[in-house]
């Protein structure tokens, strides 16, 4: 029998942990390989964007790649859909808000990792895809604050 190697990243404020991701594998190749590694990435970049207590972005701000600053978009800014949209929609209002002109197929690939990573849902086939943010604590107590 294989030994276990426990991959672990933690987020701690000080002493307290804030959240942390584990993953089991049986050689280091599998525990330190491409699939791990973006299993990891996902997880924090989640993280980030959850876990902010501020403005979770910052229009000008280079820190942030597309698909962060697309994500944090989604999750926080008031002119994003509050419903069902599709690609072409946040393509559209993307470009107004940041100013930054995107292929439509770019904006399609980041919503489907946004899918496969358990952000959004979707229905509908290919051609008329539409998605919409999964609900979470983050989005539920925002839209609380928006309609006090």
């Amino acid at each position: 029998m294989k030994e276990e190697i426990h991959l672990r990243v933690e987020v701690k404020i000080g002493d307290r942990e804030i959240t942390s991701i584990e993953k089991v594998a049986y050689s280091v190749a599998e525990a330190l390989g491409s699939r791990a590694i973006k299993d990891v990435e996902n997880f924090l970049v989640n993280q980030r964007l959850s876990l902010s207590t501020n403005y979770p972005y910052d229009v000008e701000s280079e820190d942030l790649t597309i698909r962060e600053r697309l994500a944090a978009f989604l999750r926080f800014d008031e002119r994003a859909p509050k419903g069902w949209f599709t690609s072409s929609q946040i393509r559209r209002i993307y470009e107004a808000v940041f100013e930054e002109n995107l292929r439509l197929s770019t904006i399609s690939t980041y919503l489907a990792s946004m899918y496969f990573d358990g952000v959004l849902e979707r229905k509908g086939s290919r051609a008329k895809r539409q998605y919409r943010l999964v609900a979470t604590e983050s989005t539920e107590a925002a839209s609380a604050v928006n309609m006090v």
